[in-house]
């Protein structure tokens, strides 16, 4: 059973979520607040694995008690439930887990707890030696799965130039080709943690290897250029890391 937390000022859509959860069987919900300096206290005190957090909160703003949550020795994951879409990708850069919005409905909260079941196998490395041979084999295949045609094909990581967003969908780039991919690039980046990628933008995660100029671009940001030409914004938020990663 998955421990969970609910931060939601909203009585009626918190008491649906309690509902929704319940049904599951999945999910045990062990504390709810409405108050964010309440829901900070009571979940560094209950440790719960998972929390469901609100973005507008009358009381507070559920973006910062992300970020705080985040910087915790063991961070829950975390799952916005909110009727604003306008903030998914501050969201996933906070390292959400998933994002949804409102009215949801039991399909789409199994599909979260579907998530919350992978990550939470995912961050297992102390487990029992069958857990630990399934991630040493995981961390052994150099293919991710691409569409192209109708079809999925299997790309040698070491070929990707980098992976990025448009028209909110994702994609992989090669030197000879571009290829959609269902995976969020959150999930990528997960994926991709030992190889030589690196987070340059919300939008563009790139791998170092085959970058080969720095280009100077708007309000001092850069462009990436990449062996086949093709370019990649880097954010200012970013640029720190880069700089450091890339010597410059």
């Amino acid at each position: 059973m998955i421990e969970a937390y609910i931060v939601e000022d909203e009585l009626y859509a918190r008491e649906d979520l309690i509902d929704s959860l319940h049904n599951s069987r999945e999910i045990k919900v062990i504390g709810e607040s409405e108050d964010i300096e309440k829901a900070l206290w009571e979940i560094h005190q209950l440790k719960p694995e998972v929390v469901f957090l609100d973005i507008h909160l009358v009381k507070g703003d559920g973006m910062e008690l992300a970020a705080q949550l985040k910087s915790l020795k063991e961070p829950p994951l975390i799952i916005f439930v909110t009727a604003y879409e306008n903030y998914a990708s501050k969201a996933f850069d906070l390292d959400a887990v998933d994002y949804i919005l409102k009215p949801f409905d039991e399909k789409r909260i199994t599909q979260t707890i579907e998530k919350i079941i992978k990550w939470k196998q995912i961050r297992r490395i102390k487990g029992p030696p069958e857990s630990r041979i399934i991630m040493d084999i995981n961390k052994t295949v150099n293919k991710l799965a691409v569409s192209k045609d109708d079809r999925f094909i299997l790309v040698d990581i070491h070929s990707i130039l980098y992976i990025g967003t448009e028209n909110r969908q994702v994609f992989v780039k090669t030197e000879k080709e571009k290829y959609l991919i269902d995976t969020p690039l959150y999930e990528a980046e997960q994926k991709l943690q030992k190889y030589s990628f690196l987070r340059v933008h919300r939008g563009f995660l790139i791998n170092l290897e085959y970058v080969i100029e720095i280009e100077p671009w708007f309000n001092g940001t850069y462009n990436l250029i990449f062996s086949d030409g093709s370019k990649a914004p880097v954010s200012r938020s970013h640029i720190k890391t880069v700089r450091k990663f890339l010597g410059f």
